[in-house]
């Protein structure tokens, strides 16, 4: 039975593989790759997860690299170039695959794992999400105006951001009572800072760029805060490394 374990990470990557090269190579079978993406990457990962169904751990292991996957889906379908499309599948493959690879150690094989590895790969992963879902939703208020107004694409968003806070505070173990204050407020904010970058005349991809920076210190902070270890040096690191990023992405952004 370990053995099949042993396995799934390998058949999660073959299955995500064979899921984008379809979307790539013959878009026409979109059906096939919707089913590869969407129903058997999620019952390898929830079969991986031993189909617990009653424990937050599998809806929170479950849910992170799913959304990502999703996430991907949608930002996919606005890219143009080829190359484009194959490095958002190789990094949506290598992370997804190496996430479920800590998964099994966790779960099958607990002597191996390495302490805080699902905490760290699920908040990259996170802002891997944020990132590719902004990114789509601010497409789909180019693009699809009309049916996708930015009130709508918001409210979107601030759903996908606190489950992903809540979801991030579980990892690392911080009680639902306790997070749930600073996810929903979190949530809020950050759903303003969509609809306030909406209104920059930028790309999308520098918008949703630029989101998944403040995402990635807002996360960062809001957990050392919550587990009592935010200092000065703390606080410093993130203001700095988000402003320096932020003035890399605006500097290089071409504003319309």
């Amino acid at each position: 039975m370990i053995l099949l374990h042993r396995l799934t990470p390998f058949a999660l990557g073959a299955v995500l593989l064979a899921g984008f090269g379809v979307l790539i190579a013959y878009p026409m079978y979109l059906a096939w790759a919707i089913v590869m993406l969407f129903v058997l990457a999620p019952l390898l990962l929830g079969r991986l997860l031993l189909f617990d169904f009653r424990r937050p751990a599998f809806w929170v292991f479950l849910g992170v690299p799913v959304f990502c996957i999703a996430a991907a889906f949608f930002f996919f379908l606005f890219l143009e170039s080829e190359t484009a499309k194959w490095i958002l599948a190789v990094t949506v493959i290598a992370a997804n695959s190496l996430y479920a690879e800590n998964l099994f150690t966790f779960y099958h094989l607990p002597s191996a794992y390495q302490a805080y590895s699902l905490e760290y790969l699920s908040l990259v992963i996170a802002i891997m999400a944020s990132f590719f879902f902004t990114a789509a939703g601010y497409a789909s208020n180019i693009f699809l105006r009309e049916f996708v107004p930015i009130w709508l694409s918001g409210l979107v968003v601030f759903f996908a951001t606190l489950f992903l806070t809540l979801a991030m505070f579980w990892v690392s173990k911080v009680g639902f009572e306790t997070g749930r204050r600073y996810a929903f407020a979190g949530a809020v904010v950050m759903t303003e800072l969509y609809v306030v970058l909406s209104l920059l005349p930028t790309s999308f991809v520098a918008n949703a760029a630029a989101f998944s920076i403040v995402m990635y210190c807002f996360l960062g902070l809001m957990r050392a805060h919550v587990l009592e270890k935010l200092s000065r040096p703390v606080v410093r690191r993130y203001a700095i490394s988000g402003f320096v990023f932020l003035l890399i992405i605006f500097g290089t952004a071409q504003w319309l």
